[in-house]
C-alpha cells in the first residue's frame, strides 16, 4: 500500500496528494501502453510506434515520481509530452482509431491544469483545439476509410484506452472533490482559529487600555492629594491643568476598551464626555451649556490624542478667561468634513476676552499652536472663535 499512498513527508496535504496522484497515474498508465504495445506486437501501422513513446515516457515518469518528490515536473512532462503524442497521432497517424485520441486530448489538460499551472492548461487547451480541428478537416476523411478496415485487435485496444481514459479522468475529477472539500475544511478551521485568535487579542488589547486607564486615575488622584496640600492658587491652578491634561489621555483609553472597534473611537460622545469632564473637574460654579456637533463619525489614534489635548487646552482657555462677568456659558464645538485628509473644528463661546498683548507667549497659547503643528494644521482667531484646518492623520 506504501506504492501507492506513500509515506513521505510533505508540507502540507495538498502537496502529499498531488505526488499520489502523478505517480499513482503515470504507474497506470505505462500499465496501459505496455498492454497495448503487446496487443499490437508486429503491427505494421504507425500507431504502434507512438504505444511504445508512450510508454517509455510514462514508465519514466512514473520512476521519477518514485524517487523524487518534485511532482511538478512530472505533470509538465505528461501535459505537454502527451500533448506532442496525441497531436503526431491523430494527424500523422490515419490508421489509428481516434476517438481515444480525443479523450486523451481532455486528460492532457485536465492534468495541465490540476497539477502544472493555468498558463499551461490554457495553452494545450488552444493548442488541442486547433490540432483536432486540423485532423477534421485534412485527415478525416482518410481515417474514415481505414475505420471500415479495422480488426478485432484494434477494437480490443480502442476499448482498452477508452476504459483507462475514463477511469483515470474520473479518478481525476474525483480527487479534485477532494481538494475542494478539504480546501473547505482547513478554511473553515482557518477561519474559525483566526476567529478565536482576534477575539483572544480583542480582549487583551481591551485589558491594555482598561489597565493604562486605571493607571492614569491613579495618577489623577495622587496630583490631586498633592494639590489639597499646596497653599498657592497659582500651584493648584497649575495641577488642576496638568490633571486635565492626563484626563484626556486616561478618557481616550477608556473610551477604547468601551468601543467595539478599538482603531477608531466616536468623535461626539467623545467630546462631550471630554467637556463635561473638564467643567466637572474646574469647579467654576456656574452652569455651561455644550453644542457639539461633527459630520465625522469616527477618528483614529493619531488624530483624537492630539484633538484631545487641544479642545482641553481651549476648554481650560475659556474656563479661566471667559466666564467671568456672565451667569451662563455657551460653548460651541464643531468638527466640519473638508476633504479626504483634512477636517475643520471650530470652537466659540459666549463669554468675553480681554485679547492678549502681541508679544504674548502663554503656555496655553504656545500648546495650542504646537498641537495645531503636530496635526499638520492652522488657525485662525476672532475674538472668541478659532478656526482650526486639520489634517487627518489617520487617512
Amino acid at each position: 500500500m506504501k506504492l501507492i499512498n506513500p509515506d513521505i513527508a510533505f508540507d502540507n496535504f495538498y502537496d502529499k496528494k498531488k505526488y499520489t496522484i502523478a505517480k499513482n497515474f503515470a504507474g497506470v498508465i505505462t500499465i496501459v501502453f505496455l498492454i497495448l504495445c503487446s496487443l499490437f506486437w508486429g503491427d505494421k501501422t504507425e500507431i504502434y510506434i507512438y504505444y511504445i513513446l508512450a510508454a517509455i515516457m510514462m514508465a519514466f515518469c512514473f520512476t521519477f515520481t518514485l524517487f523524487s518528490k518534485n511532482y511538478k515536473v512530472v505533470y509538465y512532462i505528461i501535459s505537454i509530452g502527451g500533448t506532442f503524442l496525441i497531436i503526431g497521432s491523430s494527424n500523422f497517424g490515419s490508421h489509428a482509431i481516434h476517438y481515444a485520441g480525443f479523450m486523451w486530448s481532455l486528460l492532457a489538460i485536465l492534468l495541465a491544469f490540476f497539477g502544472a499551472n493555468v498558463i499551461l492548461g490554457r495553452l494545450l487547451t488552444l493548442i488541442h483545439i486547433i490540432s483536432i480541428s486540423i485532423f477534421i478537416i485534412f485527415f478525416l476523411p482518410e481515417n474514415i476509410e481505414y475505420l471500415r478496415q479495422v480488426n478485432l485487435t484494434h477494437n480490443i485496444g480502442n476499448v482498452i484506452e477508452l476504459t483507462s481514459i475514463t477511469f483515470l479522468t474520473a479518478y481525476i475529477i474525483n480527487q479534485f472533490v477532494v481538494f475542494s472539500e478539504r480546501s473547505n475544511i482547513i478554511l473553515k478551521q482557518s477561519n474559525s482559529e483566526l476567529s478565536r485568535k482576534n477575539e483572544e487579542n480583542t480582549i487583551l488589547v481591551k485589558e491594555i487600555h482598561h489597565r493604562v486607564k486605571n493607571n492614569l486615575q491613579i495618577v489623577i488622584s495622587l496630583l490631586r492629594l498633592q494639590k489639597g496640600e499646596m497653599k498657592s492658587d497659582e500651584a493648584k491652578r497649575h495641577f488642576n491643568e496638568a490633571i486635565n491634561r492626563i484626563m484626556v489621555m486616561s478618557l481616550i483609553h477608556k473610551k477604547l476598551y468601551q468601543e467595539a472597534e478599538m482603531a477608531h473611537i466616536e468623535v461626539k460622545p467623545y467630546i462631550k464626555d471630554l467637556s463635561n469632564d473638564v467643567i466637572h473637574i474646574s469647579n467654576l460654579g456656574m452652569p455651561i451649556k455644550f453644542d457639539i456637533a461633527s459630520e465625522i463619525n469616527k477618528i483614529g489614534l493619531k488624530t483624537i490624542v492630539p484633538l484631545g489635548l487641544l479642545i482641553n487646552e481651549l476648554l481650560s482657555n475659556s474656563i479661566k478667561h471667559a466666564f467671568v462677568k456672565i451667569e451662563e456659558g455657551i460653548i460651541n464645538i464643531k468638527v466640519l468634513e473638508s476633504n479626504n485628509d483634512d477636517f475643520i473644528l471650530i470652537y466659540s463661546d459666549n463669554g468675553t476676552w480681554v485679547e492678549p498683548p502681541k508679544d504674548y507667549t502663554g503656555f496655553g497659547l504656545g500648546l495650542i499652536q504646537t498641537l495645531t503643528e503636530q496635526l499638520e494644521g492652522n488657525f485662525t482667531r476672532n475674538k472668541s472663535e478659532y478656526t482650526f484646518t486639520i489634517k487627518n492623520l489617520d487617512n
